[in-house]
């Protein structure tokens, strides 16, 4: 297969992927029963992580050079996650104060339901505290923000603008739905910090940047839920 030929199917094929996964995930919360059921344990949640981290790399990889790209394109390299430690730092702050202080204050007062009797559970053993770090890292900073990273590049690059702007209200829909799990209140707020990361990641069209403030946003979130629930029983 010569690399045009790859290049011909290769974006509308990933196109067709995050549409397919964007279903399968409003689907799952949705409408399938047990969809927004709260993990079961800490362990759990970081085997699920280290899976799905391996998987999105290898796909992303795969799509990235079947179109002549590589991580690079995304803004995924060393120099410039080192470069988005300081800045990532101070927009995580900053956008974890907004979510979690102030818009969460305004939903509450609205009365959205949360859950935090089923995810307080998950943070009472400090002894599991690195799963959560690794989750924290992994998962969020890395791996979903390199999926986020892929699905707004991809639809611009096949639709354009108008092709962006849908990408980042479906990405914005979905990554909040994904959070069901955590109350109608949690999900808004995922929806909100997932609209932030995708605005941080066209800023500078550096996926590192994206990466940075999300994990530091989620190991923040992590030490709060510590300082919350540890030793309670």
């Amino acid at each position: 297969m010569t690399s045009a030929t790859a290049k011909a199917w290769a974006l509308p094929a990933s196109v067709c992927l995050v549409g397919v996964s964007w279903g399968y995930s409003a689907y799952t919360h949705l409408l399938k029963p047990g969809g927004n059921s709260a993990p079961p344990s800490v362990r759990s949640i970081a085997g699920f992580v280290a899976i799905k981290a391996i998987l999105v790399l290898a796909v992303v990889l795969f799509f990235l050079r079947a179109n002549g790209e590589s991580l690079e394109d995304l803004g995924v390299t060393g120099g410039a996650l080192r470069s988005a430690a300081v800045r990532g730092l101070a927009v995580a702050i900053g956008v974890f104060l907004f979510v979690n202080v102030l818009l969460g204050s305004l939903l509450k007062a609205l009365g959205l339901p949360a859950a935090e009797g089923r995810l307080g559970a998950l943070f009472r053993d400090p002894r599991e505290a690195l799963f959560w770090v690794f989750a924290g890292i992994v998962g969020g900073g890395f791996a979903e923000e390199l999926v986020r990273a892929f699905v707004l590049t991809r639809f611009e690059r096949a639709f354009g603008r108008p092709g962006l702007v849908f990408a980042v209200v479906a990405d914005t829909a979905v990554f909040s739905l994904g959070h069901l799990y955590q109350g109608v209140l949690g999900a808004v707020q995922a929806g909100v910090s997932g609209l932030a990361f995708a605005l941080v990641f066209l800023w500078r069209r550096k996926a590192a940047d994206s990466m940075v403030v999300h994990a530091v946003f989620d190991l923040l979130g992590i030490a709060a839920a510590y300082a919350l629930y540890a030793g309670r029983a």
